[in-house]
């Protein structure tokens, strides 16, 4: 008796368990929550300052943080971890909360982030200490985040990155001269105690304009020490160009060219070189195809059409109809097609086998080609 008693108790144990559903923490799909902000510091700082936000849900399992704001002006930022950003201050920013933002929501902090006056910048030092124009220079300090100018000995960078609060990196630019290095800032200009000294003659490629383009189109190259130069490639493929000033020359990039730097050479084998490639593009090629018909005494007439729809391959072009004699295709007429691709055309009648050919065309000074295309043969008897 006791036995079966305790059998019913299992039993009835068991159809209780199988009959509830126990929620777990965490399974299933993931808690949407949006992010909070407990903590930041420093509390103030100048622009480019680096500030540690601390708080919860920063990263997965929910959305990560998506944007940090300082006063409502976005930030430069790194997720560290769930409960950690490093932000940087952003140029523009004012005194008041940090805000950071995930898909759920945004946190707004307690306290506000109060922006101090930009630090006065310095150099103290600078490497490669020489080098001809186009040469990159980094330049080491303090206070540098922000610059807004870089010279050599008063001349202009062009080309310039302020890469952190405690470097920039320049670009030699054309034009310049022996003499200190000089940057600025919201906080001020920093000059250096030495010298860059500017080599090589003053013959250098410092930029060119498109970056990248077809075989035949036209590049701007911008430098200095051009007076003279006799010769121009492309990833050493010989172009023809003209020279239009001492800082500047046209060139075309050249058949079979491809993707490399563009160099310019003087007498004496003096050639200067690009410190980035130009990229060639291949041309969109339209493969198109063609019919010929031949009409009694004697008409040829057709249609012309392209395979990807680029009418333009279509319409206007120029169709050699050809005839077989002597065993070699002879062309005895050229037609020309209408706005609709179709062409028509009497030529003389004479007995034999014919065909007609679509030439090929390059449009948009060769980004477009127009791909040739051959009839079948068709036979003419009386």
């Amino acid at each position: 008796m006791i036995r079966m008693r305790r059998q019913i108790a299992r039993v009835s144990l068991v159809t209780l368990l199988a009959g509830l559903t126990i929620a777990i923490p965490g399974a299933g799909a993931a808690f949407a929550v949006a992010p909070t902000i407990s903590s930041f510091t420093p509390t103030s700082g100048p622009v480019g300052a680096p500030v540690v936000i601390h708080g919860d849900n920063f990263t997965g399992p929910d959305p990560d943080v998506t944007a940090v704001k300082f006063n409502g002006v976005s930030a430069v930022f790194t997720i560290n971890n769930p409960n950690k950003i490093t932000a940087t201050a952003p140029p523009g920013a004012s005194d008041g909360p940090i805000a950071v933002t995930n898909s759920d929501g945004t946190a707004t902090s307690a306290a506000s982030f109060d922006v101090t006056p930009s630090p006065v910048p310095t150099i103290t030092s600078f490497n490669p200490t020489s080098g001809p124009v186009g040469t990159s220079v980094k330049i080491t300090g303090t206070g540098l985040f922000g610059a807004s100018a870089v010279s050599f000995n008063t001349t202009n960078a062009t080309t310039f990155t302020g890469d952190s609060n405690t470097q920039v990196t320049a670009t030699v630019p054309a034009g310049a001269t022996t003499g200190a290095i000089k940057v600025t800032t919201p906080g001020g200009t920093a000059t250096s105690a030495t010298n860059f000294t500017v080599t090589g003659g003053a013959f250098a490629i410092t930029s060119f304009n498109p970056m990248s383009g077809v075989i035949g189109t036209s590049v701007v190259i911008a430098g200095v020490g051009f007076t003279g130069v006799h010769r121009v490639r492309f990833n050493g493929t010989s172009a023809t160009f003209t020279v239009k000033s001492n800082t500047q020359i046209t060139a075309t990039v050249p058949a079979g060219a491809t993707t490399g730097p563009i160099s310019v050479t003087k007498p004496g084998n003096n050639t200067a070189t690009s410190s980035t490639s130009f990229t060639v593009v291949p041309p969109t090629i339209h493969q198109r195809t063609i019919t010929l018909d031949l009409l009694r005494h004697l008409v040829a007439r057709g249609l012309v059409t392209v395979n990807d729809g680029f009418g333009v391959c279509a319409s206007n072009v120029p169709v050699k109809i050809q005839r077989l004699g002597d065993g070699r295709w002879r062309t005895v007429d050229i037609a020309q097609t209408n706005t609709d691709g179709t062409y028509r055309e009497h030529i003389p009648d004479r007995v034999g086998t014919y065909r007609v050919v679509a030439t090929r065309v390059e449009l948009n000074g060769g980004a477009d080609v127009c791909a040739r295309d051959r009839s079948p043969r068709e036979r003419h008897s009386h």
